[in-house]
């Protein structure tokens, strides 16, 4: 009875039996959950994203998975790894159901987002749906997306229907250490990625705070947040991971005076 025109109660009714006779492995009842929200929502892709102090995880569930689109979606999250209007909501708490559209402020603005050119060129989908099941640092959320249309308040009332279905499953499973095939994104603040380049351009903390608008003691602060996020121990070592991640393009950078 999967598909569109479901029932909410149905729906609930469908999430509760396919977990309840899917493996008990972790792994199996996740893709279980997704792949009806996939259904529900007429999706063909979807992920789960676990928040962390510093940053978050994420992993590809259901369909649409395959290891280069799993290495694909790792580069992409990586370069557009900064505030996000979408996933900071439910960061910050909001378990409101909503769409990367929403989110950003209208399709004009989301269509044009790094984040969405990456998920089309990975996935082929240019929308995206997400239902929060806990919210804070260390939040939770189910994504779906596919192409075409955004996904509409009858989409957005289905996912409010079996969200305390699967807030409830979620709990009890506690995915706190996601399978080895997540990925983790380190999650730096606009004014971290702003020090980070004037790093990287070789400037020292002085200079820094001139061109940030900040003190020196700021700009330290900012430093060993970053170091910290990137688990390295020096400017050096960050500038390079930074690259390396693609928070950062490669190119010549340090040392420079001033």
């Amino acid at each position: 009875m999967s598909g569109q025109g479901m029932e909410p109660y149905l729906a609930v009714i469908d999430l509760i039996t396919r977990v309840a006779d899917a493996p008990a492995h972790v792994d199996q009842r996740l893709e279980t959950m997704s792949e009806l929200l996939i259904e529900m929502t007429v999706s063909v892709t979807g992920l789960m994203v676990h928040g962390a102090p510093d940053g978050y995880e994420v992993r590809a569930l259901g369909r649409g998975v395959s290891a280069a689109a799993q290495q694909r979606m790792s580069q992409e999250l990586r370069i557009t790894a900064g505030p996000d209007p979408f996933l900071d909501a439910f960061r910050a708490g909001d378990l409101t159901p909503t769409t990367a559209g929403r989110a950003y402020g209208g399709q004009q603005i989301w269509q044009v987002s790094a984040k969405c050119l990456g998920s089309i060129d990975i996935w082929g989908i240019d929308q995206v749906a997400g239902l929060p099941v806990r919210g804070g640092e260390q939040f939770v959320a189910f994504l779906v997306g596919r192409r075409g249309a955004d996904y509409t308040d009858a989409d957005l009332d289905r996912l409010r229907a079996v969200q305390p279905a699967v807030a409830g499953l979620v709990s009890m499973l506690e995915p706190h250490d996601l399978p080895p095939r997540s990925i983790r994104v380190a999650q730096l603040t606009t004014r971290e990625l702003q020090v980070l380049r004037l790093l990287a351009d070789g400037h020292k903390a002085t200079a820094i705070g001139h061109r940030a608008g900040c003190s020196q003691r700021t700009v330290h602060r900012h430093l060993s947040n970053i170091y910290g996020k990137l688990d390295v121990s020096d400017r050096l070592s960050a500038v390079v991971r930074a690259q390396e991640t693609g928070l950062l393009e490669h190119g010549p950078s340090l040392p420079r005076h001033g």
